[in-house]
């Protein structure tokens, strides 16, 4: 039977956790890393517990080791395995559940925190296309586990940014490599949203000002913006997630508000673009 990732991370003791760091911390210089340097960085007198570590962690397939010769590179649940014990470490994270969600670049497990309440955990996993496409952009050649930490980072950044500052975003709780913790909302996605009851215009009004308040105060766009990414409480309360897109471009902002508005349309809301995309700048 496949072990669950809470349950191989029960299994990683304090030395399997330092070869998996050591591997993380050789990530932008070579796609896999030789076991004579992993003993040459972790010392003589631990080759025996070296050697064990590494077959057990191959075996929970939180390394890959390369057919070809004695090498190791970090799987994507070897970068979640350090998350999730930094996350306990920093006492956000006591207990890893289920998954919730799964996108294209992230995959999302309810967790629980240590007085037992329900928070998500939210770990980055850059797809292989966009890696594909970032390599061609960019001249410094980052490896998957760096950008997948600085998506985390990125949407962490701007959580916390649009939340202290009043926006409708989930609390955010706390990051590690490639992790994001935030408090857990109980609702649905806007688009699934078709109860008349429901105001649609203060909705529409708090959507557009929480884009207001990440633009004008944390100088960002969200970038990805539609009705499958805005949850809706049992109180009716908002909450705008998914934000590893985020940045200051303008033809994001753009986009977003396109987005918005066309939604919200169906509703008998109607709105100037030009006016919106000023009013979300600041300018009016």
């Amino acid at each position: 039977m496949r072990l669950s990732l809470a349950e191989r991370a029960s299994l990683v003791g304090p030395f399997d956790y330092i070869v998996l760091k050591t591997i993380y911390e050789d990530r932008d210089k070579s796609e896999y890393i030789h076991y004579l340097t992993l003993k040459k960085k972790l010392g003589q007198k631990n080759v025996k517990d070296l050697k064990i570590s590494l077959l057990k962690l191959n075996k929970l397939k939180l390394v890959f080791k390369d057919s070809t010769s004695l090498a190791f590179k970090l799987t994507f649940s070897g970068l979640d395995i350090l998350a999730i014990k930094m996350l306990y470490v920093n006492h956000i994270l006591n207990k890893l559940g289920s998954i919730i969600g799964e996108g294209k670049e992230s995959i999302v497990y309810l967790g629980y925190d240590f007085n037992d309440n329900p928070i998500v955990v939210k770990f980055h996993r850059i797809g292989r296309n966009s890696y594909k496409s970032i390599r061609r952009r960019e001249p410094y050649k980052k490896s998957w586990i760096t950008i997948s930490v600085e998506n985390a980072e990125r949407e962490y950044k701007a959580l916390k940014c649009v939340h202290d500052n009043g926006g409708k975003v989930p609390r955010p709780l706390g990051i590690a490599y490639n992790a994001v913790a935030m408090e857990y909302i109980d609702g649905i996605e806007l688009y699934r949203v078709s109860n008349n009851a429901f105001d649609f215009t203060k909705l529409y009004n708090e959507i557009l000002g929480t884009m207001r308040i990440a633009y004008t105060e944390c100088k960002i766009a969200h970038g990805d913006l539609s009705p499958y990414n805005i949850l809706i409480d049992k109180e009716n309360n908002l909450f705008i997630i998914d934000w590893p897109q985020a940045s200051q471009s303008e033809e994001s902002l753009q986009h977003d508000i396109r987005n918005i508005i066309n939604f919200f349309r169906r509703f008998g809301i109607s709105d100037d673009p030009q006016k919106i995309f000023d009013y979300v700048r600041g300018i009016s």
